[in-house]
């Protein structure tokens, strides 16, 4: 089998959210957002934030000025938005690279994947999140990169595969797709495209329509990889 193209996903594949860092962050948040009205606690205020997030990760939301907005809408503060959406994007900033941690060995094995394949970065994720790529330095290693918030669709959705094969200028049957989620798999298999399953995050099996689904290659740490591909 000879492999032109590797398309990657990015959490719990490349990268874990850090629940420390991504804590401290909302902690932050929550702190500027008190002084202005807000009432709730931490968890009131990361549910909200999950909300918007998910929505986020289908095109819905486009643009952090939106995120912000409709966060400060739905915590209902009323204070003054431009300053407030200011003072909330700077902290994201400072935090943009807090949040996210690579797997040990990630850096390692894009580099050696970089000189034999065209790689992409094919993801689910919400809006916002390369910014917190590039602070991780993965970007450069891509020749595309293919976000859920930017397509306007999530894996396992055939569009997001298929705008990174564009990308590529590449055929299914010519590439690899790797992740932890078994349902992001079923959609790369059911356009032809090998898969490679890294069995490190704890979404596994989450939305997967067969369990007992048998990828082409298999491994438990995004490190294993350059001894498969």
């Amino acid at each position: 089998m000879k492999l032109e193209g590797v398309l990657i996903d990015f959490g719990d594949t490349l990268a874990y959210i850090d629940k420390e860092g991504n804590r401290k962050y909302r902690e932050a948040v929550l702190s500027i957002v008190s002084k202005n009205g807000y009432r709730g606690d931490f968890e009131e205020l990361s549910l909200a934030f999950d909300d918007l997030i998910r929505n986020s990760m289908k095109g819905e939301i486009k643009s952090l000025q939106e995120f912000w907005q409709l966060l400060l809408k739905n915590l209902k503060i009323n204070a003054r938005p431009t300053l407030l959406i200011e003072e909330l994007e700077n902290v994201r900033s400072r935090y943009s690279g807090v949040v996210f941690k690579l797997y040990d060995g990630t850096l390692q094995v894009l580099e050696i994947l970089q000189k034999k394949f065209k790689l992409a970065l094919v993801s689910n994720c919400a809006i916002g999140t390369s910014d917190m790529m590039e602070d991780l330095e993965l970007m450069g290693y891509f020749d595309c990169v293919s976000l859920s918030y930017e397509v306007g669709v999530r894996k396992p959705d055939e569009r997001i595969y298929l705008e990174a094969l564009h990308c590529l200028g590449l055929k299914p049957d010519d590439c690899v797709f790797v992740a932890d989620e078994i349902s992001d798999l079923e959609g790369a298999r059911d356009l032809g495209l090998k898969t490679l399953l890294v069995r490190q995050g704890s979404f596994t099996t989450y939305e997967a329509r067969n369990l007992d689904f048998k990828p082409d290659f298999e491994c438990n740490s995004i490190s294993e990889i350059r001894n498969l591909l």
